[in-house]
């Protein structure tokens, strides 16, 4: 494997689990301990990992942006049963709003047998649903935020004043009862503002990794989110939340799977 693809790999290891040891990562790359360790260098120069006696830990700055292309590789167990369950809010007809993030662009798969119009920023979505002849597609152009895929600006956000959905869905970085929800880019977040303010209802998609975290830019407070679907179960705290805020919850995780099977997968 070459150094750059291992170096990536690592990369999308501890976006997924957050922390790894050295010995670990050895094994399962077939590589030295020495490697490891210089690999896990270069990525903390890059601002991506804090490395620890032993290992490293997944940086928790608030500005980090991670590629939709590392993004779409974890939890795709998880975005694809958030997106089963998106599917059934949605009804012949509908005009909805799919974010930029890998999960929104999952619920492309469930639309096939359904006439609705969808409004996007995602080039991703845009180019999953171009062909799609049962879907009117209104694409928000502006300019291009390679790291997301989507595109941001004033011209994006121009264009998405002028619209107004039956449904939004959105992701986010991070989510918290204290700081609501949060991005990790500024223009990003501004686009998710706009459309969760011009929306009927409004559902957060987010996997369990992004609860009780907080990033750089806010999107909005809870005030405007009428559902939250997740792949875990949510703490007490966050249960006594959602029924204060009139929120409705959806775990989607399968009943018959046991936790620490589900978290481990």
């Amino acid at each position: 494997m070459l150094a750059a693809v291992r170096k990536e790999k690592v990369k999308e290891y501890l976006l997924e689990y957050k922390n790894a040891s050295v010995t670990d990562l050895s094994k399962l790359f077939s590589v030295s301990e020495e490697t490891i360790r210089r690999d896990l260098k270069a990525l903390e120069d890059a601002g991506y990992v804090i490395r620890t006696h032993g290992g490293a830990v997944l940086s928790q700055r608030v500005s980090k942006t991670v590629d939709n292309s590392a993004l779409e590789k974890i939890f795709v167990k998880s975005k694809e049963l958030i997106a089963n369950q998106c599917r059934a809010f949605i009804h012949d007809g509908d005009c909805i709003y799919l974010d930029a993030s890998t999960t929104a662009a999952t619920i492309c798969a469930t639309l096939q047998d359904i006439h609705v119009t969808v409004l996007t920023n995602s080039l991703r979505i845009i180019n999953k649903l171009s062909s799609a002849e049962n879907i009117k597609l209104i694409c928000v152009g502006g300019n291009l935020l390679h790291s997301r895929e989507c595109f941001v600006g004033r011209t994006a956000n121009d264009a998405l004043n002028r619209y107004f959905v039956d449904i939004a869905f959105i992701s986010c970085r991070s989510v918290s009862i204290e700081n609501g929800i949060t991005d990790s880019d500024d223009d990003d977040a501004e686009t998710k503002q706009i459309i969760s303010s011009h929306a009927n209802r409004v559902c957060l998609i987010a996997d369990h990794s992004k609860f009780g975290k907080t990033s750089f830019a806010h999107v909005c407070d809870f005030t405007r989110v009428n559902d939250i679907v997740t792949d875990m179960p949510v703490s007490e705290e966050w249960l006594h939340f959602a029924q204060e805020n009139n929120i409705n919850i959806w775990d989607t995780r399968p009943v018959s799977l046991p936790l620490e099977e589900w978290s481990q997968d």
